[in-house]
């Protein structure tokens, strides 16, 4: 069983991520940009290989 609170506050710290990293994107060197969007994967990939560990 998983706790749902807990579901909850990793979804909504998703969003609020993804939501300060467009921001913060929007205001970067092209250089930068491209570092943080590789970065951006990876965290991508660990936050959803982290969720599907929390549903199984």
């Amino acid at each position: 069983m998983f706790d749902r609170n807990r579901n909850n506050g990793a979804f909504w710290g998703t969003v609020l991520g993804t939501s300060l990293g467009i921001i913060i994107s929007s205001r970067m060197k092209p250089i930068n940009k491209r570092r943080m969007m590789k970065v951006a994967r990876k965290v991508r990939s660990n936050v959803m290989d982290g969720m599907n560990s929390l549903w199984n």
